[in-house]
């Protein structure tokens, strides 16, 4: 009785959040205050904070904020709006409040970004993903975010999979060989080289997911001098030159088993309406250092390349 409680409780809860989500989503050009916002929920402001970071990992004043400046960093790119017509459609007082909040962001002020013409750091509206287990059902909030990265050297070592969406697919058996293989190579290494990153190289794939490069390896220094590349790490380990493109990074929080499905709904569900599209490049697995692949509090993200419609 009680853990069926339990679950009464977490369902409701995560439904109020939905709620929320979609009133602070279909409200961006308000100036959005957290009482008005906690008025969509059945808790008080100080109630709705501890709920909304509990399930969310961000405070309801940073979400809306970053949601905002997105949404506006977007708009500087897409279109050729004063900097102070965006700043009053999405509910700021005034150019110079929106100039000093974009660039305590972004890092660089809103003509600056506009100039550059880069996607970086877009943050997408927190969405629901329905997940499909055998035997049930599940909800979760996932997070989206927008990106460029420079072109970048990784090195480790490579294996052919079939994918998700092959006739075939056999990645859940032949990566952890290959995280295994990079593992037992760098195993004399005590000061980690860089990020970790396996690397989806469909450039050359087959239409029916087959013949799919996938690499686990190691992003280098770009600092590094050449001379020094071969002997980095191993010697036998491959090199690869990932080059310059955008990302939709998906955040997936679980055991790796289950990043199939993360993947899934992504393609299937937030991609056909999100403004983008998918291209065929390099997709990348970002790891942090102390990555848990079968715990269930497991954090990774899943870079696809896509481009603007």
């Amino acid at each position: 009785m009680a853990v069926e409680q339990r679950k009464e409780r977490s369902v409701s809860t995560f439904n109020r959040i939905s709620k929320v989500l979609s009133f602070i989503h279909n409200n961006l050009d308000a100036t959005l205050s957290l009482e008005e916002i906690a008025e969509q929920s059945c808790w008080s402001r100080w109630q709705l904070q501890r709920v909304f970071q509990s399930e969310t990992g961000l405070t309801v004043a940073h979400y809306v904020r970053e949601l905002k400046l997105s949404v506006a960093a977007e708009m500087l790119l897409d279109t050729e709006q004063r900097v102070i017509d965006i700043a009053l459609s999405l509910g700021f007082n005034s150019e110079i409040a929106f100039s000093r909040a974009f660039k305590q962001l972004f890092g660089q002020s809103p003509s600056v970004y506009r100039k550059q013409s880069q996607r970086i750091g877009l943050k997408k509206p927190i969405e629901v993903s329905e997940i499909h287990y055998p035997g049930k059902n599940t909800y979760s909030f996932v997070e989206v975010r927008i990106d460029t990265k420079d072109t970048f050297l990784l090195k480790g070592v490579r294996g052919e999979i079939n994918g998700l969406f092959s006739l075939a697919p056999n990645f859940a058996e032949v990566v952890p060989q290959l995280w295994a293989s990079l593992e037992a190579e760098s195993s004399g290494i005590h000061q980690p080289v860089g990020q970790l990153l396996g690397v989806v190289d469909i450039t050359k794939a087959n239409f029916d997911g087959s013949q799919i490069q996938y690499w686990a390896g190691v992003e280098l220094d770009p600092h590094i001098p050449i001379p020094e590349l071969p002997s980095l790490i191993s010697e036998r380990l491959e090199a690869l030159t990932v080059p310059k493109q955008t990302y939709a990074a998906v955040r997936h929080k679980g055991p790796i088993e289950r990043l199939p499905h993360t993947l899934e709904w992504f393609i299937l569900h937030w991609l056909p309406s999100s403004g983008y599209r998918g291209i065929d490049g390099y997709e990348l697995e970002v790891y942090p250092s102390n990555y848990e692949p079968l715990s269930p509090h497991a954090d990774m993200e899943y870079w696809v390349p896509i481009q603007k419609v």
